[in-house]
């Protein structure tokens, strides 16, 4: 078999990148059900002290008193909150509303360090993953399209199938 040959191309960029694809597609199926960002994470809530502010110096003895393990690092600012250490492991999340103060102590599971990883922002590693994932596919579907073009009733299904496929994504847009 030759190595460069549109079918080894396609057989080997397949499955190179399934992994990447199937926990795009599994983080994408449970986003899109409404799955909880702290599904199969561990979750403490602190109620806090509502007159400490940032760098949150009291409310992380507080913390440290009540027995909690605390990442180590800066408080530094998160989508309008403070957090302590780093998403993909142990953190503390910092949340106010008005006067009240609340403190999320998370030791993340499989879910949302996937969740990090469908969204790009789980390191280089997983970026290049990404991108070579996103890369394969367009691969893939060029490489089986050309394997299948040279019969006539097959040609015709695919462009059939394909102008529904862009009708259906036109409607979707429409539908904003």
């Amino acid at each position: 078999m030759n190595v460069f040959s549109s079918r080894s191309l396609h057989l080997v960029l397949s499955l190179f990148f399934l992994p990447m694809v199937v926990v795009y597609a599994v983080t994408g199926l449970l986003y899109l059900a409404g799955t909880d960002e702290n599904f199969t994470s561990t979750v403490t809530v602190h109620e806090l002290d509502g007159t400490d502010r940032p760098p949150y110096e009291a409310s992380l003895r507080e913390l440290e008193r009540r027995g909690a393990t605390l990442p180590e690092g800066k408080v530094r600012p998160f989508k309008g909150n403070y957090v302590l250490g780093p998403l993909t492991n142990d953190h503390v999340l910092f949340i106010r509303k008005g006067d009240a103060l609340r403190a999320k102590v998370v030791s993340p599971g499989m879910y949302p360090k996937l969740l990090l990883v469908h969204k790009g922002k789980a390191g280089w590693w997983f970026a290049f993953l990404g991108w070579g994932a996103a890369f394969s596919l367009l691969a893939a579907y060029v490489t089986g399209i050309a394997l299948m073009w040279k019969s006539p009733g097959r040609r015709r299904l695919m462009l059939f199938t394909a102008a529904l496929g862009v009708g259906a994504v036109v409607v979707g847009y429409l539908l904003l």
